[in-house]
């Protein structure tokens, strides 16, 4: 008899009440709440110039196995407003013109972003038709993109003293 009851005791015990729900919901809030004031809205604005470094760099990995694979050229197109750039996307080069290849990035708020060049170029064998910089910069830290020529290959590096 004894063990029913501890039985009924547990089954009864397996969810969480209403009451327990909230508190833990409250305590997620303050510590939201406490991150935000702590860290500020620069390092998200940083995270957000470190997440466009990094879709630059898989962008421009992408264009160069393209032009691999596929023996055409493809660059990247910078759209750029004021010398800054506000976008970009992936083009592939064929006889009867460009097609886009990817689909429009564009640049977050609060993130600056400057290129060499405003057409990022690989030949069908990997490599650049000119070594190319892109610049982008948070509130606090930037980061800088480039491309070698002889290689093709993308180096991202933090360039913030």
């Amino acid at each position: 008899m004894n063990n029913s009851r501890r039985a009924r005791r547990s089954d009864s015990r397996r969810a969480m009440s209403l009451l327990e729900l909230t508190i833990v919901v409250a305590i997620l809030g303050l510590l939201a709440v406490a991150s935000i004031t702590r860290y500020g809205h620069s390092a998200i604005g940083n995270g957000g110039a470190e997440g466009l470094a990094r879709k630059l760099a898989l962008a421009l990995t992408h264009a160069r196995r393209s032009s691999i694979s596929t023996g055409e050229n493809h660059f990247l197109q910078l759209t750029t407003v004021g010398g800054s750039v506000t976008s970009f996307a992936l083009f592939r080069r064929t006889g009867t013109g460009n097609i886009q290849v990817d689909e429009t990035r564009t640049v977050p708020q609060g993130v600056t972003m400057s290129s060499t060049s405003t057409e990022l170029e690989f030949d069908f064998d990997g490599s650049a038709l000119a070594g190319y910089s892109v610049s982008i910069a948070g509130p606090n830290r930037s980061w800088d993109v480039s491309v070698v020529i002889l290689t093709g290959a993308v180096i991202v590096s933090e360039t913030t003293p």
